[in-house]
């Protein structure tokens, strides 16, 4: 398939917890969109004012020491300025938004026989090294119901589009820091804050990014994830890197589980939601992840609803999926998105891992383009 918005650079960057008696709906919808601040507003160049909403980039406390980056930009983050749609209306298309002439000339060969490819697109792209506003006034909400108790969430920076300058996301329970850029931002550790009481009894300490799931709308069944992070611990059961979904339904996860790295879906609520989720596992056991490695974590869904995983442009695993299922039904839409842990955090375990970036697709990444963009090899950070 054809995959627009990428670059030849690389990118900077489940199973379900316990069953419950619950009903979809009461899960944490994510909160209300705010008015999106002005340009200069976020995390700011040297040379840029700074509002006073925000901290300047320069002064925030600082994490571990911030070095050089040894990776270079998200490939497609950084398009020349020319306004959407050629800045006629919409009326011409984004010329780096268009195939190659070999490819548009394959496209039309399909189209002709039927058998067209639907194009792969890049709808969020998640950098919070670079891209990150923080708030001079964190923002707390308390009685917020997480299935077994009630507890506060601080809401502490935005997560920005750096393409756009839009709110992509929220960064939750994470003290504003400058992020070190070979480590990412630290998702546990002395810099996070955020309490939740597990179903099993212990306090945990978590931070999230909860990403704006309208931004996440899809055409159909096909989507995928990538994930670049820098592990710095030791991987637990029930540590989510990503999740996104409907309550119980539409779920698209990847997560360790069991002591192994999977992925997990499950079809909508007509076609069984939870009670026909399907997940492949890696056969990567999570004592197998090194502290202190960089990897880069693939996760596809076909428009069959078949499964990929891989990880450094490896495949580990693949599966039919839901197509397994007699029949299904997944939705376009999801009502929420996380990275740090899933729909529940009572089932959730804290992803012991820096991220560097997080990109989801409307689409399925075939194998070259994973092999492609998203192989790395041997890349360590200082995470001491």
């Amino acid at each position: 398939s054809l995959l627009l918005g990428l670059r030849a650079t690389p990118p900077l960057c489940a199973a379900m917890g316990c069953a419950s008696s619950k009903r979809s709906d009461d899960v944490i919808q994510p909160q209300k969109e705010t008015p999106t601040a002005a340009n200069g507003a976020y995390y700011p160049a040297v040379t840029k004012p700074v509002e006073s909403a925000y901290h300047d980039g320069n002064n925030a406390p600082s994490a571990p020491p911030m070095g050089a980056s040894v990776y270079p930009p998200p490939h497609g983050a950084w398009y020349p300025a020319m306004p959407s749609g050629g800045g006629d209306g919409g009326r011409y298309l984004d010329p780096n938004a268009l195939p190659t002439a070999a490819d548009a000339a394959q496209l039309a060969r399909r189209a002709a026989a039927g058998t067209a490819d639907r194009v792969v697109r890049r709808i969020v792209l998640v950098d919070p090294v670079n891209a990150v506003g923080w708030l001079g006034e964190p923002r707390t909400r308390t009685g917020v119901a997480d299935y077994t108790y009630k507890r506060e969430i601080t809401h502490t920076g935005d997560l920005i589009d750096a393409t756009t300058g839009d709110r992509i996301g929220k960064i939750h329970d994470v003290t504003p820091h400058r992020a070190d850029p070979q480590a990412g931002l630290r998702l546990s550790g002395p810099n996070v804050f955020g309490k939740y009481q597990t179903v099993d009894g212990p306090e945990v300490t978590l931070g999230s990014f909860e990403l704006d799931a309208r931004k996440l709308t899809v055409s159909g069944t096909a989507a995928s994830v990538a994930v670049r992070l820098v592990y710095t611990g030791a991987c637990v059961h029930d540590a989510h890197i990503f999740h996104m979904g409907n309550g119980w339904a539409d779920h698209f996860t990847i997560a360790h589980l069991d002591g192994f790295l999977k992925f997990s879906l499950s079809p909508n609520n007509a076609s069984g939601s939870w009670e026909n989720r399907v997940e492949v596992s890696s056969g990567i056991r999570d004592k197998d992840f090194e502290p202190g490695k960089m990897y880069t974590i693939v996760a596809v869904c076909t428009e069959e609803g078949r499964m990929r995983l891989y990880v450094d442009g490896e495949s580990y695993a693949e599966g039919d999926g839901l197509a397994a299922l007699p029949e299904f039904e997944t939705s376009r839409t999801r009502k929420e998105a996380w990275c740090g842990r899933f729909m529940r955090p009572d089932t959730s375990m804290p992803v012991r891992a820096g991220i560097l970036s997080v990109e989801v697709f409307d689409g399925a990444l075939d194998d070259a383009t994973v092999r492609a963009e998203y192989s790395v090899r041997e890349v360590y950070a200082d995470v001491g």
